[in-house]
């Protein structure tokens, strides 16, 4: 992995990496609406100053700045997760975001996603780093997703928009999922995966890493299974997690999040095109949200199509 130096100009960054075009990336920032800060000037996360590797220049866009984030957590874990993993992501992202708690995590399809969705259920701020510009969402099914992480919280980034998603780029990004965070909570993750990867740099890095015991039979468990044989921390629940990293277990100052599809199947049972209707929102937005109203454990699919509240 490469080691950036500081810069304090788009010339000198520029300079640095051959592979991107820093300079002409500022105008396009511009009008996405994208800010930059460097590392060694103003605005610059003081929690990736002294990590082995820092990123010479932060591209972000959303409610906060990287540097204004409360404390955080990341939530990480394997793409091709269970519905057990879904679910402990969810409710251990949404009871941490409700004690006060930044979640961060990297917009991926299973794990990533479903920590974002937790943070935002809980009411504080979720940061999510992608490893690619923030003009192109990968996975693209996650766009609606990252528009709620930036109306929210931020969307973070070490490459310039125009700059496409690769395997390398994956990896790097890592880096500051931990680097960001206090502590790197692992839910599921095979032996070799990008979760371990993240869970090296946190190593390295001096971050406290717990993990989620999973299945013995499910090869996406093993990683995390093991980081328990060698000493990470064990996560049993959210209020011994919250506990161990010295926390309140809720923080009265977040407001409860009322959800209208849930205030509708409060009083009834309902398909997905009765809710549609009812809330004058698109059928497939409707579907989206029921299917995680569900991994929550919120309501509940009956027979004919129709779903209920608990």
């Amino acid at each position: 992995m490469r080691r950036l130096l500081s810069v304090d100009s788009p010339e000198k960054l520029a300079g640095l990496s051959p592979r991107i075009a820093v300079g002409k990336s500022l105008a396009i920032c511009e009008k996405l609406g994208v800010k930059a800060v460097y590392f060694g000037g103003d605005g610059y996360p003081e929690q990736l100053m002294n990590i082995p590797d820092p990123p010479a220049v932060l591209f972000y866009r959303g409610k906060f700045s990287p540097a204004d984030l409360p404390f955080a957590v990341a939530v990480i874990g394997s793409r091709r997760c269970s519905l057990y993993g879904r679910k402990t992501a969810r409710r251990l992202s949404m009871e941490l975001s409700r004690a006060g708690v930044c979640v961060v995590s990297g917009l991926a399809r299973g794990i990533d996603g479903e920590a974002h969705r937790g943070a935002l259920d809980g009411g504080s701020p979720t940061a999510a780093v992608m490893g690619g510009g923030l003009d192109i969402m990968y996975p693209p099914e996650h766009n609606s997703l990252a528009e709620r992480v930036a109306a929210g919280g931020c969307l973070i980034s070490e490459y310039p928009p125009g700059t496409k998603p690769a395997k390398y780029t994956f990896p790097e990004r890592n880096r500051i999922i931990s680097g960001l965070s206090s502590a790197v909570v692992v839910v599921e993750a095979g032996e070799r995966s990008g979760t371990m990867i993240t869970v090296g740099t946190a190593l390295d890095q001096g971050r406290d890493v717990f993990a989620v015991p999973g299945d013995i039979d499910r090869s996406s468990t093993r990683g995390s299974n093991r980081l328990l044989r060698d000493g990470a921390g064990i996560v049993l629940s959210p209020e011994e997690l919250i506990a161990e990293l010295g926390l309140n277990s809720v923080s009265a100052s977040v407001p409860a999040v009322s959800d209208p599809i849930l205030a509708s199947l409060e009083k009834k049972q309902s398909t997905t095109e009765q809710l549609s209707l009812a809330l004058d929102e698109d059928s497939a937005l409707i579907n989206t949200r029921l299917l995680e109203l569900e991994l929550q454990g919120l309501v509940i699919r009956r027979p004919g199509g129709f779903y209920s509240g608990v």
